[in-house]
């Protein structure tokens, strides 16, 4: 019974002493706490047991430090578990009788093995110190924070995951009865399936990011009329989705997606067929910083004169409402306040930006009048940035042109 008291003292020392700069990972803090409850098991006298509940408390405050962004409805079930922990615990510590305090450890167990299925598995298992960026997995970095080039939160890296790649696994496919017709909504479906072997891919077999499993990006190759749309699942690896095009030609679709597997964001492309051909690209469109829809003043600025390639450039949009006042209504919008969507001159290539700023807790919130953000482009030439935004129920798209300068223009 010493023994046991020892350690759980020695562990309280410790956890006092790490609180400041705790450098565990999930994994660690995980096992310490699994170590906890072993430990807790059998202790009996009142002075032990305060000790070692006030320790597993510690534990728990670590781990939900380190604990990876959670959204929607897995942040609320992570919400919920968490609570009936800490009142298992409180039970635990506080209970009058021996058979009330194996109750109570019973539910204590309960809780923490409900808590850790809230957790990826690799999640769990050893990790190495490292985040990385689910858009940019070319980024790693010893310490969590934010992405200094789009702004999303950096995410741990797991062992187990056999390499950072922007290579899809999952392969997309369009459905379609008929080719799309300018001013006629089109019903489509869209079927997902695993590039490996072929099976279809279930919304289980995707993470959630921004408050959806599935982003689907799409535009026609002017790069003027974009769409941003979120599927419904109807069975067998397809997902239903309708847009109204207004232009006519061929529709691209990207659909972004965040699979269970590798817990790295990728992106699947497809096309949609049309009744017509489409116009082409625009190449040396003007730059154009500056939208105006229903009276509301959309205004881009970046903190460098001149956006160069591979160069992370702080941004910023700013709202103005009809009466000229700064629009500070912004609703939520997929967890924020806004969302950037960039399409490069090749076709190709999808820059998907999040403004930078804690997530909101409230669907209620407002923001505005200014969105901050991380631009960057490897690639040189213009391209057209969309910003979604939504005001007083209505989804707004203004589009901008930002020519990105290629390395050689610092020489000149």
């Amino acid at each position: 019974m010493c023994q046991t008291v020892l350690r759980l003292l020695i562990a309280a020392f410790i956890l006092g002493a790490l609180s400041a700069a705790d450098t565990r990972t999930v994994a660690e803090a995980a096992k310490q706490i699994d170590a906890q409850l072993d430990a807790m098991k059998d202790i009996q006298g009142e002075a032990e047991i305060t000790s070692a509940a006030n320790a597993l408390e510690r534990d728990l405050d670590v781990l939900r430090e380190k604990s990876i962004m959670l959204l929607g409805e897995r942040k609320m079930r992570w919400d919920a578990v968490n609570v009936q922990l800490d009142l298992a615990l409180h039970s635990w510590k506080e209970a009058a009788s021996v058979e009330d305090r194996s109750k109570a450890f019973a539910a204590l167990r309960k809780a923490w093995a409900a808590l850790k299925l809230q957790y990826p598995s690799e999640a769990l298992g050893v990790m190495p110190r490292l985040w990385s960026c689910p858009m940019h997995p070319e980024l790693l970095e010893t310490s969590p924070g934010n992405c200094p080039i789009c702004g999303m939160s950096l995410e741990p890296v797991y062992e187990t995951q056999p390499q950072l790649t922007s290579d899809p696994i999952i392969r997309a496919e369009i459905v379609a009865p008929e080719p799309l017709v300018v001013g006629k909504t089109a019903h489509l479906r869209i079927r997902l399936t695993f590039v490996a072997d072929g099976t279809p891919v279930a919304l289980a077999d995707l993470e959630e990011t921004h408050t959806k499993k599935i982003h689907l990006l799409i535009i026609e190759p002017t790069e003027t009329d974009y769409h941003h749309e979120h599927p419904e699942p109807v069975g067998n690896g397809e997902y239903a989705f309708s847009f109204t095009p207004e232009r006519p030609g061929t529709y691209r679709l990207w659909a972004d997606l965040k699979p269970v597997k590798t817990h790295v964001q990728q992106f699947s492309i497809a096309d949609i067929p049309a009744s017509t051909h489409g116009g082409a690209l625009q190449r040396d469109e003007p730059e154009n910083r500056h939208a105006e829809i229903n009276g509301y003043k959309f205004d881009l600025s970046f903190a460098d004169a001149m956006v160069q390639e591979k160069a992370t450039v702080p941004g910023k949009l700013r709202v103005t409402d009809p009466s000229g006042k700064p629009c500070d209504k912004l609703d939520v919008i997929m967890g924020s306040f806004g969302h950037f969507v960039g399409f490069g001159d090749d076709f190709s290539t999808v820059l998907h930006i999040h403004p930078l700023g804690a997530v909101p807790r409230d669907n209620q919130a407002h923001g505005g009048p200014e969105l901050p953000f991380y631009f960057r482009s490897n690639s040189p030439g213009e391209v057209r940035l969309f910003t979604q935004v939504k005001i007083g129920g209505r989804d707004y798209f203004p589009r901008f042109v930002v020519k990105v300068q290629p390395l050689r223009h610092l020489a000149e």
